[in-house]
């Protein structure tokens, strides 16, 4: 059975990426890569250093064009209808993407007038209570913790309930009982009926919180699979080794 058949399920899916391919001068990072995910799907980017996982989070974050190739939310293009895809996202990644000289509550309150939400203080209020963060809620960010402030990183992504999350190395510098909270967060939130795509190193965390797994080699995607169909021991020991053994 092949690979790539979660590609072949266009009709429902959530993330459509389709023959998207990138160069940067006259270095190709992302040639032809097709990739679906539905509702309520995780699915783990792996690839080493430069293999074009971040690359291909900010194609489909519209923060880059692909030189080929297209991106859809929903049924909408995300080059062509930004102000529809945009507001399905949410974003977390290493940098916690915060102004350290407001509060915790002062920066979700500056987030929320740029999504334009509406009686956004209950919303804070609620999204404080549920990432720990609510006894925090006068303190600067600056002076917030590593995993503090990833709490306060996922709130900022969860803020206008979006539909989906993509998160590029949030588990870096996170200690263990951290990782714990936002492997349980990333559940939370594809149980609700949310999609994730994520990148990180740690490919044993990527198996525990993803249900899907997909390897970037040479530019292109040469493994996607259900994470219960992987070995994870093999997987976790050498996953560039795993995947092209099983091409």
């Amino acid at each position: 059975m092949s690979e790539k058949k979660h590609n072949d399920c266009s009709g429902n899916a959530v993330i459509e990426i389709s023959s998207v391919s990138k160069a940067f001068a006259a270095r190709s990072v992302l040639k032809n890569i097709d990739l679906n995910v539905m509702r309520s799907q995780s699915v783990c980017l792996c690839g080493v250093n430069g293999a074009g996982k971040s690359t291909l989070l900010r194609i489909i974050a519209g923060l880059l064009c692909p030189d080929a190739g297209s991106v859809s939310l929903n049924g909408y293009n995300v080059r062509t209808d930004p102000d529809r895809t945009k507001p399905q996202l949410g974003v977390i990644s290493h940098k916690s993407m915060t102004y350290p000289d407001l509060t915790v509550s002062e920066n979700l309150s500056f987030f929320a007038d740029l999504y334009g939400l509406k009686n956004s203080l209950a919303r804070i209020k609620e999204l404080l209570q549920d990432v720990g963060l609510f006894s925090y809620r006068y303190d600067k960010a600056s002076i917030l913790s590593r995993g503090l402030l990833q709490r306060l990183a996922i709130a900022r992504a969860l803020l206008h309930q979006p539909k989906v999350l993509l998160a590029d190395e949030p588990f870096t510098g996170l200690d263990s009982e951290a990782c714990k909270y936002l492997i349980s967060v990333f559940a939370d939130f594809t149980n609700a009926g949310g999609t994730i795509i994520m990148t990180t190193h740690d490919t044993n965390i990527g198996l525990q919180c993803c249900d899907r797994v997909a390897v970037l080699d040479k530019q292109r995607l040469i493994l996607d699979a259900m994470a219960s169909n992987v070995d994870a021991s093999a997987f976790v020991k050498d996953y560039l080794s795993y995947a092209r053994n099983r091409n």
